[in-house]
């Protein structure tokens, strides 16, 4: 029986990303479009994903408002292994993430934190200064992140004299994100 669960659980990639999805939002109920769009599958497939999760255990359903919301079943038979192995695997590749930032504008700085290396309450999960920042390639970065991590990213975003000016004044903030765990992908403010 568990050889079958093992063969249901990795069998797609777009269920892997389901996988995260659900186990990095515990307490988040979701519909197979809410789902969909979360992670940036195609509806069709996503359903198909979730249908056959949910016939393992792994995911629950309940009505609510006239929709199918689905969650993790916490009784899963492998869910403490499953999220364990979720949550101290990284997220998302920092070689992929240094490139996609170089095409978004000049970035002095990139920290990241949280969620990428697995740090327990950090102020944020990315730091990003920069100028001349092109909006519409930054969103589409964020939702491809979020998409690949599993869950939403929390971020800030700052131009170079706004960062310099706060690290000046000794920015709470700021020294949090420097004095918690991070790590530096781009550091041209040499920090």
């Amino acid at each position: 029986m568990s050889e079958q669960i093992l063969e249901q659980l990795f069998d797609s990639p777009l269920k892997v990303k389901l996988l995260k999805l659900f186990l990095r939002n515990p307490n988040q109920g979701f519909t197979f479009k809410e789902a969909a769009k979360k992670i940036k599958g195609d509806s069709r497939s996503s359903r198909r994903q979730i249908e056959k999760l949910k016939s393992i255990n792994f995911l629950t359903s309940k009505y609510r408002a006239k929709k199918i919301i689905y969650s993790i079943n916490p009784r899963f038979v492998f869910y403490n292994e499953l999220r364990t192995l979720v949550l101290k695997s990284s997220p998302a590749s920092k070689e992929k993430i240094m490139r996609r930032l170089k095409g978004l504008g000049r970035i002095k700085l990139a920290i990241i934190s949280g969620v990428f290396i697995n740090a327990e309450n950090p102020r944020v999960d990315l730091l990003v200064v920069g100028d001349n920042l092109k909006k519409k390639r930054l969103d589409n970065f964020l939702k491809d992140l979020e998409a690949e991590v599993g869950k939403e990213i929390d971020y800030v975003i700052l131009t170079t004299e706004n960062f310099k000016y706060r690290y000046d004044m000794f920015d709470r903030f700021i020294r949090d994100v420097l004095e918690k765990p991070h790590e530096k992908l781009i550091n041209k403010l040499r920090i």
